[in-house]
């Protein structure tokens, strides 16, 4: 007979194991819808780009309206250059931002273990500040609306 720990496992184990089997098969076949409409999407643009270069050829030439839509598609290029570096900016800034909060807060809890033993009412008093300035913040604004 199983004790009740090992059947509890067993019971775990097996919901894991086809939770993580149904998640692989889920992902399999999004993966593959997405490979798809992909290909499609890109089909299209390039079908798009030719019937724009053969509508440019007619007014301005075939010479012209290549040079045109390459240099149309560089600056389209350099437009999402800069804006993905502004956001990977962004991202690097709240990454230091969320690094610095992290190590006030470690630097504040060795201070608060430290003080812990030889001042027991500081730390009391400690303890309750260090519990208002880790608990999380609500999102929502107190207006008088």
């Amino acid at each position: 007979m199983l004790s009740l720990a090992a059947v509890l496992f067993q019971n775990l184990f097996t919901r894991v194991g086809d939770r993580v089997e149904e998640t692989v098969a889920v992902a399999r076949r999004n993966a593959i819808a997405f490979a798809l409409i992909g290909l499609m999407i890109l089909t299209a643009y390039v079908l798009a780009v030719v019937a724009g270069c053969i509508l440019l050829a007619e007014r301005y030439g075939a010479v012209p309206a290549l040079f045109g839509l390459a240099g149309g598609f560089v600056v389209l290029a350099l437009i999402v250059y800069g804006v993905l570096a502004a956001a990977n900016r962004r991202e690097r800034e709240l990454a230091r931002l969320r690094r610095e909060r992290l190590d006030n807060r470690r630097d504040l809890l060795a201070t608060a273990a430290a003080l812990t033993g030889r001042k027991p009412l500081a730390a009391t008093g400690l303890a309750l500040a260090i519990g208002f300035l880790l608990a999380p913040k609500s999102r929502r604004r107190s207006g008088g609306d």
